[in-house]
Parts: structure tokens; sequence; C-alpha cells
């Protein structure tokens, strides 16, 4: 496979995933600041906006949806993911079913008429269209090497995004794990294998941990672990590209081992360290697959934006 098609490819998969992981935050968010009003707007835009690498002053209600949902030069904003995603389509068109570019494509033009119906009815219609998206893709595409860098890409994208919410529970009041479930959508399914228990440890083991709740980080770094299995023995031989991708595989598992075997007393006390190790494993992860398969000059902000080939 080529390289400009398979890293295109790589990052379909994770900006589709950043857009759908942004809407539901967004969405979580603003519902917040209503149930909430003793909370400062400005404290929780800003540290919303932090959260997704964002560095704003005095922030407002409007100012945060107008940055992650709308704008088009925003790197974090739901409408510059799918317009990033339809960029690398277009690059990949020759192998990426007619479906599958159909959706991109059409939800990519219908987003500025989306933005009138309202913050709640835009989060709920994007997350929808990236769910349709990846539907279409797993029923679609053929399950070749090609398929195996979109959900590599996926899956690193969503263990970053979860690290990134589950951070969050250290800035949102007494008890924000009922929040951050729910912007992980993990909220019913929590409730469900915990038969109604409501507890931070609970709560933090099952969007760390618990590998079969599919937005949790352990699902998506195991996602991406058995997608790089099935990449490497297509290299062939035992050339630097081969070496690369075993060094990817001791990342994963290092960083798997390093959440599964820590006390949860521990990852719970220093929570935030933790989430910025998965970040930046989930970075490191995603330069060394650059220079192993893709043509890239720059990978320094692997989470920002693909490499430039």
């Amino acid at each position: 496979m080529l390289s400009r098609i398979a890293e295109s490819l790589f990052w379909i998969g994770r900006y589709i995933e950043r857009a759908e992981d942004t809407a539901r935050f967004l969405d979580v968010h603003l519902r917040l600041l209503v149930e909430d009003p003793w909370k400062s707007e400005d404290d929780a835009c800003r540290d919303l906006l932090s959260l997704m690498g964002l560095q704003v002053d005095h922030p407002d209600r409007e100012m945060l949806v107008q940055l992650l949902a709308h704008d088009t030069t925003s790197t974090a904003s739901i409408a510059s993911s799918w317009g990033a995603a339809r960029d690398n389509a277009r690059r990949a068109r020759e192998v990426i079913p007619s479906e599958v570019w159909e959706v991109i494509n059409t939800t990519w033009h219908q987003l500025p008429a989306r933005r009138r119906g309202g913050h709640t009815a835009f989060c709920n219609w994007a997350r929808e269209r990236s769910a349709l998206l990846m539907g279409t893709a797993r029923s679609a595409m053929v399950h070749d090497e090609g398929y195996q860098f979109f959900i590599l890409g996926r899956h690193l994208e969503q263990a970053d995004m979860t690290a990134r919410l589950v951070s969050a529970a250290t800035l949102v009041g007494t008890n924000p794990w009922p929040a951050v479930l729910r912007g992980c959508g993990a909220h019913d399914a929590f409730l469900r294998t915990y038969r109604g228990v409501q507890a931070g440890r609970e709560a933090a083991e099952f969007l760390i941990q618990d590998d079969r709740f599919p937005r949790s980080v352990m699902y998506g770094l195991v996602g991406a672990t058995n997608s790089l299995e099935l990449i490497t023995p297509l290299l062939g031989g035992s050339g630097p590209g081969r070496t690369e991708a075993r060094d990817t595989l001791y990342q994963l598992g290092r960083l798997r081992a390093r959440l599964t075997y820590t006390p949860m007393t521990d990852l719970l006390d220093n929570l935030a360290e933790y989430m910025v190790e998965v970040q930046e494993g989930c970075d490191l992860v995603t330069k060394i697959i650059s220079g192993s398969f893709f043509s890239v000059t720059d990978t320094t902000t692997s989470w920002v934006t693909e490499g430039v080939g």
C-alpha cells in the first residue's frame, strides 16, 4: 500500500473519532452550564478549551461553541475535523468505497446549514454522522491493511480523547464523574455494569482499565495494538519498517501494563499525570507510525494535524 494512502486512512480514522468525541464533550459541557449556575462560565469554558489544547482568555459560551463546533480554522473543532477528513479522503479516493466518500462529503457540505438548528441538535447530528461513517466503513471497506490503518487511527484518537476527559475530573466540582461518564457516552453502560453505584473509584476503573467498554482508554490501546499486529506481518522481511512497528507495539504494551498494574488508588491520586502520560504515549506512537509507514517531514504536532507528505 502506498504510504500516502495509508497515512490518509489513518488520519481519517483519527479525525472522525475526534469530531464525535468533541461533540460529546461540548454537549455535556453546555448542559452542565445550565444545570450548575454556580459554576463560573469563564472558568468552565476555559477549562474545556484547555482540555482540547486551546488557550483563550475570558471565553464565554458562544466563543466555546464557535471554537469547538464551527470554526474551520480551529484545529479542535468539529467542522475542522470533518474538513480534514474530507481532504484526506480525496487523497485516498481510489481505495475508499463510494459509500464512505458520500458520507464524508455530504456531512462536510451540510455543516453550515446544521449550525442553525441549535447547539444540542448540532452536537447530536455530529455524533450521528460520525457513527454512520464508522458503520459504513466497517461494512463497505475490505478489511485489509488500509482498513487496519483506519482503525488504528481511530483507536489512538479514542484513547487520547478519553484520557483528556478523564483528566478533567480533577477540574469539575466535588462529584465530577457523572459528567465525565456522560461525556464518554458511558453513563448508562456504567450503571448497568456496577448496578447503580456511582463512586469515583469505580467510574475511573471503568473508563481507564475496563477493556470491554468501547470508549475506555484500555479498549483504545488494545484495539490499536491488535490493528498494528495485523499490519506488521504484511511488511515482510526484517527492514526498518518492521523494527519500528515492533517498537510501536512495545510502547503500546508498556502503556497498557502501566495502566493495568498500577493500583487504582495511585491512579486516582495522580489522575492528571497518568492521563497526560496516556496522551504523550499516543503522540509517541503516532510519531513512530508516521516515521515507519508514512512519508512525512513534520510529526511534532501529531494530535493537531497529520504530517505533510
